[in-house]
């Protein structure tokens, strides 16, 4: 696992950033085949500052399938790589082509609610289930990221500003994990 902290104060304003990589042994057609819902950033007034500035709707969207749902076998494979990872939800992205979310924080609302948490640190982990194509970026902080392997993983923690564009012509599936 490689850690890379960059510098800033000891404390939530710290930024991670964060890649290694899980053997792939997972079966794609189990991720391919899962029930995905639309869905978009829940920040309504940056979503409106980017409708503003001329950006689509529909674009600025992705598919998600979410725990309390049945998850494919591999999600516990793939979570024995967090051990240290409290309070675990779990997620599947799926971002077809055209897809994009824009720069934007996470706000954990739900995740926050169900476990009643308020202060503590919270991380999240984006694990790429196959191998990226040309134009299938992600942006953590100020790392780009594109043609991961399958298996790589990404992450960050608490407010980290991020995005996910794919501007190529194949779907990107991805397993998101949270936690504290």
């Amino acid at each position: 696992m490689q850690w890379c902290i960059k510098t800033g104060k000891a404390d939530k304003t710290q930024k991670m950033s964060l890649h290694f990589n899980i053997e792939p042994v997972w079966n794609m057609e189990r991720y391919r085949a899962l029930d995905y819902k639309l869905d978009h950033h829940k920040d309504t007034d940056l979503i409106q500052k980017y409708l503003d500035a001329g950006h689509s709707a529909e674009a600025m969207t992705l598919y998600n399938y979410f725990e309390p749902n049945p998850m494919p076998p591999s999600i516990e494979y793939i979570c024995s790589y967090f051990p240290e990872l409290k309070n675990i939800s779990v997620a599947v992205n799926l971002f077809k082509p055209g897809q994009y979310l824009p720069v934007h924080t996470d706000l954990y609302g739900a995740y926050k609610k169900h476990h009643g948490l308020t202060n503590e640190t919270i991380y999240r982990y984006i694990v790429m289930l196959e191998d990226g194509v040309d134009g299938q970026i992600s942006i953590i902080g100020d790392q780009v990221y594109t043609l991961w392997e399958a298996g790589d993983v990404f992450g960050w923690k608490d407010s980290e500003k991020h995005t996910f564009i794919n501007l190529s012509t194949e779907d990107r599936y991805a397993v998101q994990l949270t936690g504290v």
